[in-house]
């Protein structure tokens, strides 16, 4: 029985996606909740589950496609997939003979019917010889790994599940590039493949660190369709849909809102030795940033106004009697606000595992649209890429945003003017001046940086 499946409602409002990655073929049977396509809205990258089974007839979209809820991405035939999938569970032998002269290098795994030789459902995480590889990797990865020439069957995940992070691709390129530079006086004529066999030793291969990660890049060209202006070549690249997305909320939050930073600084010094030794303590490695999400916790219950939204029409504010901690994460798909969701009621090691699962799906880009929502209340980090200040846009309708900078050793004077070496953290903090005023942002930055001083104080909440 033909079937269309449209997309579905994805949630949020959201009206349209970009398509990704199709990962299905016409002829092809597939089963209720295969994956068929993976999209990108202006939240998240998701991926498209089919409703039902069968045999797809026709695939309606194609990979940087735009496409809306309720267009009709796939075709299926429903009884002609009961059909080819029973016929497949028949006849394991007989269309066996026909397959190894279209596919060689497969192992003993053609066991597909002759119908739809494309339908290789049951050998899709083998070799991926026709570039379908099965191997789990986030859109940004996969695109990565087409530029830099790397098949991903042959890359090691060290991803959730095996999962294969922009990392293991540095990594995998690192290691190749050493096994081609060692000495291989034999086999001159080894090309491509014939970096792994020939002729090095497995200590040709050490694990590299992701020094080499910048090596293949320059050799991929700039993304977009070649152009010409008045002054020399250019290239157009449309903007993905999160990017779309950044700039829209970026521009509506500073041209709607009234921002004001007020900066300050933290002597971390006896937090930075505090940690250390919780650490050692209880066996879970503790960053700054727990700390950090702790005492902003805290003070936002002190100082509930900039844990509010501003409602433009009914000039009224809106107080959250939650905090959801919004943490500002850089992905190879561009900014992105996945929040802790009732972080006052974390312990310290409570938020150190929220961050490091955040940092794990970062990693391997699985934000889901539902991680991505419900926030009162943001923190940035702009200290790894050495900068000391920032004016961070607040995340509309959030009131504030925290930004960190980079905490540096400095002498300062201490008791009787005895000069002493200091850990000290720029901390800044962007308002909205329709909420709240200038002084009420400073006593809120105060607070923080009092609990960032005087770490033993967030033992007691």
């Amino acid at each position: 029985m033909p079937r269309d499946f449209k997309l579905p409602d994805l949630g949020e409002g959201i009206h349209e996606a970009q398509v990704i990655r199709v990962l299905i073929q016409t002829g092809q049977t597939v089963k209720e909740d295969q994956p068929l396509m993976e999209v990108e809205t202006d939240k998240a990258a998701v991926e498209i589950p089919s409703p039902f089974g069968g045999t797809v007839t026709a695939v309606n979209v194609k990979e940087g496609q735009t496409i809306h809820v309720g267009d009709v991405i796939v075709s299926f035939d429903e009884s002609g997939g009961a059909t080819s999938a029973s016929a497949a569970a028949a006849s394991p032998a007989a269309p066996a003979a026909s397959v190894p002269a279209r596919s060689a290098p497969e192992p003993a795994s053609g066991s597909a019917p002759a119908p739809a030789p494309m339908t290789a459902k049951p050998a899709a995480p083998d070799s991926g010889t026709d570039g379908r590889t099965k191997t789990a990797a986030a859109p940004a990865v996969r695109k990565a790994a087409r530029e830099m020439g790397i098949n991903l069957d042959t890359v090691k995940g060290t991803g959730p599940g095996g999962r294969v992070t922009r990392e293991d691709l540095e990594a995998h390129v690192a290691s190749r590039t050493a096994a081609a530079a060692s000495p291989a006086p034999a086999a001159p004529a080894s090309v491509g493949g014939g970096m792994k066999p020939v002729a090095a030793p497995a200590a040709a291969a050490p694990v590299a660190p992701a020094v080499s990660m910048v090596a293949p890049m320059p050799s991929a060209p700039p993304p977009g369709t070649p152009g010409q202006d008045a002054w020399g070549a250019t290239r157009v690249a449309p903007l993905s849909q999160i990017r779309k997305a950044i700039a829209r909320q970026m521009a509506k939050s500073a041209f709607t809102i009234p921002h004001v930073t007020h900066g300050d600084e933290a002597d971390i010094t006896e937090l930075e030795r505090l940690r250390k030794e919780l650490s050692a303590a209880g066996g879970v490695k503790l960053t700054l940033m727990p700390f950090l999400v702790k005492a902003v916790c805290v003070a936002l219950r002190k100082f509930p106004v900039l844990n509010s939204s501003f409602d433009e029409e009914a000039g009224a504010a809106v107080y959250k009697e939650y905090i959801n901690m919004g943490i500002a994460v850089d992905t190879d798909r561009g900014l992105v606000v996945p929040n802790i969701r009732n972080a006052d009621r974390l312990t310290l090691t409570g938020i150190a595992d929220a961050l490091a699962t955040m940092a794990n799906k970062a990693r391997a880009n699985q934000f889901s649209i539902d991680d991505l929502r419900g926030g009162t209340f943001t923190i940035t980090n702009v200290g790894p890429m050495g900068g000391t200040f920032a004016t961070p846009i607040i995340n509309h309708p959030e009131v504030g945003i925290l930004g960190l900078g980079r905490s540096r050793r400095v002498p300062v004077f201490g008791e009787n003017d005895v000069v002493k070496a200091a850990t000290v953290l720029p901390v800044f903090l962007s308002f909205d001046h329709r909420a709240t005023d200038g002084v009420t942002a400073a006593r809120f930055v105060r607070e923080i940086v009092a609990y960032l001083e005087k770490p033993q104080l967030l033992l007691l909440y």
